[in-house]
């Protein structure tokens, strides 16, 4: 089985958008999948786990117990996919769900935008139990871990670097890292000059006339992902 996993907690979003997430999974895809959200309140989803306000694991970090072969029901045979909730799907992914993945090898998105960071954790593909690592060393110390990148000035925010840690353990644990075509992904803000340099290296680097136009997207494109964007753009853009 396929089973598409997030997570959602007060603050920032509302349930809204965990519905949808759900709704534009089921609009642009015909694979059948199951639904998973850790959530510390009713959302629209298949299944949805407790997010216990308690843990020593805060916000989004919580998402990396999806790599433990124990949680959310998992069974050997299972293909696990984890996804932020900030995206919007805007064309077909059938593409992306179904991207081939081996035993140890990690499927995320390509970060053609940034030479910061490879990768975007914004989607991990993985058969289960195949990473486990990942899972097993943070649970050691998940406090050391969540302030770790903030503490070596290496993220500008307290409890961000999460994508940081699972690219240094894929390395660590040499797992293979494939990233998804980079045309099929691009981040988007609310600086619009930000927006307006996305839009000239995405034609330029994928020979195209426009990236996002009004609210026109390119063909190309299936996932829209926001950064640092408030709840009127993502509420009014696209589905």
């Amino acid at each position: 089985m396929l089973k598409i996993c997030t997570v959602y907690f007060d603050g920032f979003y509302t349930p809204d958008y965990v519905a949808r997430f759900y709704d534009s999974l089921k609009k642009y895809s015909t694979v059948d999948f199951q639904s998973v959200c850790i959530s510390d309140t009713d959302v629209k989803a298949d299944v949805v786990l407790p997010y216990n306000h308690n843990s020593k694991i805060v916000k989004h970090w919580h998402k990396l117990k999806f790599f433990s072969p124990q949680f959310a029901y998992q069974n050997p045979d299972d293909e696990i996919i984890i996804m932020d909730i900030d995206q919007v799907i805007v064309n077909n992914i059938d593409d992306l769900l179904n991207h081939p993945v081996e035993e140890n090898e990690l499927v995320t998105y390509g970060q053609w935008w940034s030479d910061a960071l490879k990768f975007n954790g914004g989607f991990y593909k993985f058969k289960s139990g195949s990473l486990r690592k990942i899972w097993d060393d943070f649970a050691l110390n998940p406090e050391f871990w969540q302030l770790n990148y903030y503490n070596k000035g290496i993220v500008h925010k307290k409890y961000y670097g999460e994508q940081n840690y699972v690219g240094n353990k894929v390395k660590e644990h040499n797992y293979k890292l494939t990233l998804t075509p980079h045309e099929w992904v691009t981040k988007y803000t609310d600086d619009y000059a930000e927006n307006l340099k996305l839009n000239k290296m995405y034609m330029d680097k994928f020979d195209t006339d426009y990236m996002i136009l009004d609210n026109e997207v390119n063909e190309k494109l299936k996932v829209v992902h926001f950064t640092g964007v408030g709840r009127k753009i993502n509420e009014n853009y696209l589905l």
